[in-house]
């Protein structure tokens, strides 16, 4: 069956998770923010890295070269998964586009040139959490995601409820106060959710001061994913 055989494809190749989204539901929405080159794909592969748990701890108190050097490769083999699942894709016949671990776009480059999270969550690999990231149940918000868009007629993963409760940690750890503490509704923009000149200056200052930007707090505070956490039905850590 070709959905499994992708699946232990990218696994084989390094992914971590992989997961199949219906993006049909999506369509209107991602034509809306990405264009309708994107729009026209039914289907998304979607991948996850996970990030050195005890490496994300370091972002709790400043920012690491540590994490800055994982995140790159993190990506470095993401974008190696994807494009060997694209040349397996295209071999079969089937239409494929590798989306970049990190590109941005907009006119202030505040965003992906697609949406690897809505990907992920429509694949079931975890939900969108109120910090804006992907959140997986094992190890929360540490992973790095790539996606490759298809025609093939893959079996889509049923998406996860959102099990962020009452939780806001990330916001209230968010240095600049760029996050609001929101939860994702579809078809919402992500202004409604996040701050994004906030988040920049911050970033621009952080730069000053330690030669990159980085600040990552919003991932590592999460509950979901830190070691020794238990996680209650509000969805914070108890």
């Amino acid at each position: 069956m070709l959905t499994e055989e992708i699946k232990e494809r990218a696994l084989f190749y390094g992914a971590d998770l992989c997961g199949i989204a219906d993006l049909t539901p999506l369509a209107a929405e991602l034509g809306a923010f990405y264009g309708p080159a994107f729009a026209g794909f039914p289907r998304a592969v979607s991948v996850a890295v996970f990030l050195p748990s005890l490496v994300v701890d370091e972002l709790l108190t400043a920012p690491s070269h540590t994490y800055l050097a994982y995140y790159d490769i993190a990506n470095g083999l993401l974008n190696e998964i994807c494009l060997k699942l694209n040349k397996d894709l295209e071999k079969k016949g089937y239409a494929a586009y590798p989306i970049p671990a990190s590109q941005r776009s907009g006119a202030h480059r505040e965003r992906g040139i697609f949406s690897h999270r809505l990907a992920a969550a429509a694949a079931g690999l975890g939900w969108l959490g109120k910090n804006g990231s992907l959140v997986h149940e094992r190890v929360g918000p540490r992973l790095r995601l790539g996606t490759v868009l298809t025609d093939a007629p893959l079996t889509a993963d049923a998406p996860v409820a959102s099990r962020c409760g009452d939780c806001v940690q990330c916001r209230d750890a968010c240095p600049p106060g760029a996050l609001l503490g929101r939860e994702y509704l579809p078809g919402e923009p992500l202004s409604a959710r996040f701050v994004f000149q906030k988040c920049e200056d911050y970033l621009a200052e952080t730069r000053q001061v330690f030669g990159k930007r980085i600040c990552g707090r919003c991932i590592a505070v999460c509950p979901w994913g830190r070691r020794g956490e238990k996680i209650g039905n509000d969805g914070k850590a108890k």
